[in-house]
């Protein structure tokens, strides 16, 4: 398993912006696994959910999601639907935060839509690839994609 160090055979080059929001290109890299080629793919599965696919050798090996949950749903509420968090335990007194390393979940601060009242915006990150781990960066990469969310019309 790799642990916080780069991947030194990646023949692709990572993109400064996945679906729209824009990343840190270095720590998205320490959860991609090597491969030739990368891409990224944007999925609706449903209303209040979007989600942001990147696979690398068409292999599924990171998502990034937005969803909409009801007000007064948690973010262990929202953890307990993502497999890779089955034993992350809630990381930050404010409630805002649970992680491992290959997924997290984070509540969106001071997101409000008209298109969703009365819900409560949340992302998520789940690292599909196999012997890829890594704690701290998939904090950075949940707390910069949520911040670049927040700053869009997503949240207007």
């Amino acid at each position: 398993m790799l642990v916080g160090c780069s991947r030194e055979k990646q023949g692709y080059e990572v993109p400064s912006a996945l679906c729209g929001a824009t990343v840190n290109r270095g720590v998205v890299s320490d959860l991609l696994p090597t491969g030739n080629r990368i891409e990224t793919e944007e999925k609706h599965p449903v209303y209040r959910r979007s989600e942001c696919q990147v696979n690398v050798d068409g292999k599924a090996a990171l998502t990034l999601s937005q969803e909409w949950w009801e007000d007064g749903d948690t973010v262990v509420d929202v953890a307990a639907s993502v497999p890779q968090l089955e034993s992350a335990r809630l990381t930050d007194d404010a409630g805002t935060y649970v992680g491992s390393g290959t997924g997290a979940v984070m509540k969106v601060a001071d997101c409000t839509s008209p298109d969703h009242p009365n819900h409560t915006l949340f992302t998520g990150l789940q690292v599909h690839a196999d012997d890829v781990s890594d704690d701290a960066a998939v904090k950075k990469l949940i707390t910069s994609y949520s911040q670049s969310v927040a700053d869009s019309d997503t949240c207007r």
